[in-house]
């Protein structure tokens, strides 16, 4: 039998989340998620339910680490939370079926760099720089644009030396991949546009093993492409704050899928990634 006790506390000692969500708009993807900014306002508390089975069965995470904690989040923490997983679900990330999980413990340069683009494009596109070689047009970034965007979002070092061992960007066409490349001190993509970012991730409730990482349980959706084209920048992140019953409800989001992240709490209360999966619903 189970036993529910429903409580409110922040998330634990040290892992206060002090980060507000932020969003810009740019062209010509039209929507961003950035949890680069910070709030220096008291976070929000959590709306925590402590769930536990019957204490002759426990389960065997309890049995791993005697804890266990299934929070749903509110206020900024949610809206954070929700913001730090849409910068994932909004670029499609490990969404092939043939794929569909990422584990930073065994990822290549290239996943790393691929996200770093998708991220650019959609979040800040004024970090590219054009880039030519030969008939070929490229989407050039810094390398430390790149360290500092992996260095965000992800429990991983990028080094310059692995960047370097990358090929060099192709002066022809046929043959040659989208990318990446590198070249003096940049990494090199194919350019190209006309793409839409319209996914979200909502977090429907966070679980703690006390391990020193938490798992976020998500649903991913994709807002209709209607009302997306007319959608101002503070409409697109009303999105971010949404709960998982507001997200259910609303006529103008699709859901696309569901996933599970495992990630790491900075002293900050910032997160970074850890593993990544999703299942789309087709």
């Amino acid at each position: 039998m189970k036993t529910v006790k429903i409580c409110t506390l922040a998330l634990a000692a040290g892992m206060v989340l002090s980060c507000a969500a932020s969003c810009t708009k740019v062209k010509p993807t039209k929507t961003t998620a950035d949890t680069s900014a910070s709030s220096s306002e008291t976070p929000s508390t959590l709306d925590t339910i402590r769930i536990s089975e019957d204490p002759t069965e426990p389960t065997d995470s309890e049995e791993s680490t005697g804890f266990y904690e299934k929070m749903v989040y509110t206020g900024e923490d949610e809206t954070y939370v929700n913001t730090f997983i849409t910068n994932f679900a909004e670029q499609y990330f490990h969404e092939m079926p043939e794929d569909g999980k990422f584990d930073v413990m065994n990822a290549s340069v290239e996943d790393i760099l691929t996200f770093v683009y998708f991220h650019i494009k959609i979040n800040s596109y004024k970090d590219f720089a054009p880039g030519t070689k030969g008939e070929c047009s490229y989407a050039t970034f810094t390398f430390a644009k790149a360290a500092e965007v992996t260095g965000r979002y992800f429990s991983y070092i990028l080094k310059e030396d692995d960047c370097k061992n990358l090929p060099a960007p192709p002066a022809t066409f046929g043959g040659g991949q989208f990318g990446p490349y590198y070249e003096d001190g940049k990494i090199w993509f194919s350019s190209g546009d006309g793409d839409t970012y319209r996914n979200i991730g909502i977090v429907d409730y966070v679980e703690n093993y006390g391990d020193g990482t938490l798992t976020l349980c998500f649903t991913i959706y994709n807002i209709d492409f209607d009302v997306f084209n007319d959608l101002t920048t503070e409409e697109v992140k009303k999105y971010y704050s949404l709960s998982p019953e507001e997200a259910a409800a609303d006529k103008t989001l699709t859901r696309r899928g569901t996933g599970i992240a495992v990630v790491d709490v900075g002293q900050s209360g910032k997160y970074t990634l850890r593993t990544y999966e999703v299942k789309t619903d087709n």
